[in-house]
């Protein structure tokens, strides 16, 4: 559990801790200091785990929070609850807690969240023993009448027959990260015949491309579960796939696309193992209207029997020259979109592409309804952090403002056993938050390492579980600053120590950049490179290492004008909770410089300058 495996990380920790007294209802209340009470003092580890009942929150829904505690002793406790958007309070409650030695108690906390849709707030418990804190945690909850504007999207490989307590597991753990959108992968009876049976007769069972076994049932419940979370579903299909048995199935090779101009050699995906259902998967032309009446009725096949919300879409990348039936070269890239359209338009249902390595992706982005934005992102695209950033950056500048981005971005690739290396996962993660996209990597198996989602994996270790935790809600709390639509780079120096932070991700430096959104408010994002060993995101074998500790950091941040308030938080400080930093201003040859000391820095932290 949650708590267990973060105490055995955290010895103490310092940090402001919010105690008010007691008010009961969901009226806004600025804090001009939510650090009324500063406590440095080791972690009493009662608060186990922490989360809400969904991974998010209808404008009209009441969320429901569960904090697991286990008594060390016989106690009369008291729990406050409060939820905050960014800095403000919007819902506080406190209720008694009585615990015996060696109980564990599941403390149910009925939320009033504001109807404000697209926000994300951060919910923070606080076990108080005497009025005092002995404990402390924060999970978070978004209101959000849909998934695309903010989504964090997880991954499903496992369809045979399995229980409801089974699945309910899988989903409750997939919902502790607040994962919004299930990426179904080869869920499929065959890539040119999704559907096993028939609409009027479907089969109760099938054999995916890998010959492992598909039950009806729990597909069905994992469709409709997940709906209970408000976590949609997305089956996985490639757009120019169909198996080597392909003209059984009334498809034409006249529909392909191939490496020569005299139709003598289809492109095709694969060579798989012998006991695969196909070795090959040959590719048919996106384009080819033929292929498109056949692909949007096979697919609305599946979609007339089972509850997706809509189809996760893939493609290749870039294939070289290619040529169609008759000899004539394609321009791979832009025959992608008629076919997105189609399906999105005729089958009313939401598309999502993957454009492997961008190839592709300014065209969809520009033709097609998409739902979110959604790209593979490989070493050779961007091999660096700031690369890594450059690249979301990019996207985020030519996407549809009120669509999210999700990064499919593979760690310690070429590791073969063990467990992830944290250091690298986090630096990742924290490079993608602070950049504004999210991070595709858990799932069913744990977590992914490879492009083939049901393949051997490696482990997630307790750290590493404790704190992808916290960055999932930290990215959720505070989604408004890190993914608002608004949010543009400002160039601005900025100094710790009266040392320069790096403009990009340099081994041995703090890396520093800064964004504004519509409201001037401004966030400094913070990344701690010193002491690793690498600025390459993959960490292809696990050999990352983890930056050294700062702490005592004097910074200097040159504004156009001063700010009403600092703001700091990092997730692998305090849980991720907020607090108040003062600051001082001074004018320096026509330029304002505000500063202030951030207490440490191990991977990442975010100070947020409000104006108002």
């Amino acid at each position: 559990m949650k708590r267990e495996k973060a105490n055995r990380l955290r010895a103490a920790a310092v940090f402001a801790l919010i105690l008010c007294a007691v008010l009961c209802g969901c009226q806004p209340k600025e804090e001009k200091n939510p650090a009324e009470v500063v406590v440095t003092q080791m972690r009493s580890g009662l608060i186990k785990d922490i989360y809400v009942n969904k991974a998010r929150f209808a404008p009209d829904e009441k969320a429901l929070l569960t904090v697991e505690i286990l008594g060390e002793e016989n106690a009369d406790l008291e729990l406050n609850v409060r939820v905050r958007r960014l800095t403000t309070t919007v819902f506080e409650k406190t209720q008694p807690v009585s615990i015996k030695a060696g109980e564990k108690l599941d403390a149910a906390v009925e939320l009033e969240l504001p109807e404000e849709d697209f926000q994300g707030y951060s919910v923070e418990a606080y076990l108080l023993k005497d009025g005092k804190p002995v404990d402390w945690e924060m999970t978070a909850a978004e209101v959000a009448s849909d998934w695309s504007r903010f989504p964090r999207y997880g991954y499903l490989t496992k369809y045979g027959y399995q229980s409801d307590e089974k699945i309910r597991q899988t989903l409750d753990r997939l919902n502790k990260y607040h994962i919004t959108g299930l990426f179904y992968y080869d869920v499929l009876d065959s890539h040119q015949k999704p559907l096993a049976g028939t609409v009027e007769s479907p089969d109760s069972g099938w054999k995916t491309l890998s010959s492992s076994y598909a039950d009806r049932e729990t597909v069905s419940k994992l469709i409709d579960y997940g709906h209970e979370y408000n976590m949609n579903s997305y089956i996985y299909n490639l757009i120019f796939g169909a198996y080597d048995n392909f003209r059984d199935y009334g498809i034409s090779e006249e529909w392909g696309v191939f490496k020569d101009r005299n139709h003598q050699n289809q492109d095709y995906h694969g060579d798989f193992i012998d006991a695969w259902e196909t070795q090959r998967l040959y590719l048919f032309n996106p384009a080819n209207r033929n292929w498109q009446d056949y692909y949007l009725q096979a697919t609305k096949d599946v979609l007339s029997v089972y509850k997706y919300d809509g189809l996760q879409i893939d493609s290749l990348g870039e294939r070289g020259t290619l040529y169609d039936y008759n000899g004539n070269e394609i321009d791979f890239k832009s025959t992608y979109s008629s076919l997105l359209t189609r399906l999105r338009n005729e089958l009313n249902t939401r598309v999502i592409f993957n454009a492997v390595s961008g190839y592709g992706q300014k065209e969809v982005m520009r033709e097609v309804d998409y739902d979110i934005v959604y790209e593979e992102i490989w070493p050779s695209d961007a091999r660096s952090y700031d690369a890594l950033k450059a690249r979301v950056e990019s996207i985020l500048e030519e996407k549809d403002p009120q669509k999210g981005a999700v990064i499919a971005a593979y760690m310690n690739y070429e590791k073969k056993s063990g467990a992830f290396n944290t250091a690298g996962v986090l630096l990742t993660n924290a490079t993608l938050m602070a950049s504004g996209a999210s991070h595709l990597e858990i799932g069913d198996t744990g977590m992914l390492r490879s492009e083939y989602y049901p393949g051997k994996t490696l482990r997630i270790n307790e750290e590493l579980e404790a704190a992808l935790r916290n960055y999932y809600s930290f990215m959720v709390a505070y989604e408004n600053y890190l993914r608002d639509p608004s949010l543009k780079a400002v160039n601005a120096k900025t100094y710790i120590n009266e040392e320069a932070c790096a403009k990009g991700s340099t081994v041995g430096k703090i890396w520093s950049f800064s964004k504004e959104n519509q409201a001037g408010d401004q966030m400094l994002h913070f990344i701690n490179l010193v002491g690793v060993n690498s600025n390459e995101w993959v960490d292809k074998y696990g050999k990352q290492t983890a930056p050294e500790k700062q702490t005592n950091l004097r910074v200097e941040h040159y504004v156009s004008k001063a700010p009403a308030h600092v703001y700091l938080a990092s997730p692998d400080s305090a849980e991720g909770i907020m607090t108040e930093l003062p600051f001082e201003v001074r004018e320096e040859q026509g330029e304002t410089c505000i500063s202030f000391e951030m207490p440490s820095l191990a991977y990442w932290n975010m100070v947020v300058l409000k104006y108002a």
